[in-house]
């Protein structure tokens, strides 16, 4: 079987007594091997997250080579100069072309405008996959959870070293998991936000969260779909307020030939809540190929 039907909790820990790091480059990128591979996939992750956001999905891809690494700025990955789209596609190409090609490279969230402007600049691979892609422009949407990140994110700028701590602080953190999280369940609700309390403030200086909020909240893989020529897959939250289906929808009409699989009363945490799911729609799409 090439995937795990399995709760994303346990996804993950399966995926993490399966994976390791190692440096390409100067990128802290985690391994997730198989026995005998059908193929490789390179998981960019989303904003202010590192590896394990998606590792859950990794762990159910039993028959797929996973790459993970942590965004430069994030984790176990250092700064770049500047923590903008065109600096984020350029850091992608060059760990590509470290990778190789014949690879299959999936983008979720703020991920998906990594990657798209790095298809934009002229990325090789053998397929994209844009899991809740950002569609709309943060800066001008008036839904809950994208008021409150903007005032989250002024507010820090505003205050300081105070903001800093802010930004980092619990209720914060908090705040924006239950904005995003739909789950009922209480168990899976709670290892949510767990994780993003563990991994939510991993990034390495405020300038980091900064420069990434500005990029991701002012810019939509709209804007580079007319440079998509390889095979596309969209995955998108049926319920997802920060990346819209009826967007996903418009996204994949100016996509030509791209395939749209849509997670059932789910959110923007397909990763979390639907890791299973996920994983079924990518091998699917690759068998597809």
């Amino acid at each position: 079987m090439p995937y795990l039907k399995l709760p994303a909790p346990a996804l993950a820990e399966l995926a993490a007594k399966r994976g390791y790091r190692k440096d390409i480059g100067g990128t802290a990128v985690w391994h997730y091997p198989a026995e005998n591979p059908k193929g490789t996939l390179l998981f960019i992750h989303g904003f202010r997250g590192d590896h394990h956001g998606l590792s859950a999905s990794a762990g159910a891809l039993v028959d797929y080579d996973v790459l993970i690494p942590d965004l430069p700025g994030y984790g176990k990955t250092l700064e770049l100069e500047l923590h903008d789209l065109d600096s984020y596609g350029i850091w992608l190409r060059e760990l590509v072309t470290e990778l190789g090609p014949d690879l299959v490279i999936l983008g979720h969230s703020f991920g998906s405008l990594v990657v798209s402007k790095a298809v934009s600049q002229g990325l090789e691979a053998k397929a994209i996959v844009l899991q809740n892609p950002i569609t709309t422009r943060s800066n001008q949407q008036k839904d809950l959870a994208n008021r409150l990140a903007r005032g989250f994110y002024a507010m820090a700028i505003s205050l300081g070293r105070a903001g800093s701590a802010f930004l980092r602080s619990w209720v914060v953190v908090r705040v924006m998991s239950v904005a995003m999280a739909t789950s009922k369940s209480p168990k899976l609700r709670g290892w949510i936000h767990a994780q993003h309390h563990r991994h939510f403030s991993t990034y390495r200086s405020d300038r980091v969260a900064h420069e990434g909020f500005a990029a991701a909240s002012s810019s939509s893989v709209l804007d580079f779909a007319s440079s998509f020529k390889l095979p596309t897959l969209l995955i998108a939250g049926e319920k997802d307020l920060i990346a819209p289906l009826a967007n996903q929808i418009k996204l994949q009409g100016m996509i030509p030939g791209s395939k749209l699989e849509v997670m059932k009363g789910v959110g923007h945490l397909t990763h979390y809540e639907a890791a299973a799911e996920v994983a079924i729609a990518i091998d699917k799409f690759l068998g597809e190929l």
